[in-house]
């Protein structure tokens, strides 16, 4: 399996994405701006993925 097979893409996004929902959390009541950025971030991975089902499936 090569780094940018389609499985390591689909791993990477949803880390990245539990990543951020912990920092999310974490940041909650002491720091605001962290975490509307780290809702941010899930949002535009979201975004990105869903534009580019063809890469995420292997096509």
């Amino acid at each position: 399996m090569s780094t940018s097979s389609p499985e390591a893409v689909k791993k990477l996004l949803e880390n990245m994405q539990t990543d951020l929902r912990s920092l999310s959390m974490e940041c909650k009541k002491k720091f605001p701006p962290v975490k509307e950025a780290a809702e941010s971030g899930i949002v535009k991975i979201k975004t990105i993925a869903a534009r580019n089902t063809d890469i995420l499936a292997g096509k």
